[in-house]
């Protein structure tokens, strides 16, 4: 039997938040394993001196939790 797990992770990006989000699914693919769907929570803009320095996205991936007779890695 597989189980599913949920987490909230935020990532930046000094581009967009496109490439926010691109950025923690790639970190989050280095360590979890069957990421099943992701959800926009939120999103939010850092500024600087009155300019745009970094757009944030709060997300919320689901994924797989090996059973325990079997192993992640």
């Amino acid at each position: 039997m597989w189980v599913s797990k949920v987490s909230e992770i935020i990532g930046s990006s000094p581009q967009s938040f496109e490439d926010a989000a691109r950025a923690v699914l790639k970190r989050a693919n280095s360590t979890l394993r069957g990421i099943q769907e992701i959800e926009v929570v939120g999103k939010s803009i850092k500024i600087e001196r009155a300019e745009i320095a970094e757009y944030r996205v709060r997300l919320r991936l689901v994924f797989d939790v090996a059973p325990r007779s079997e192993q992640h890695w």
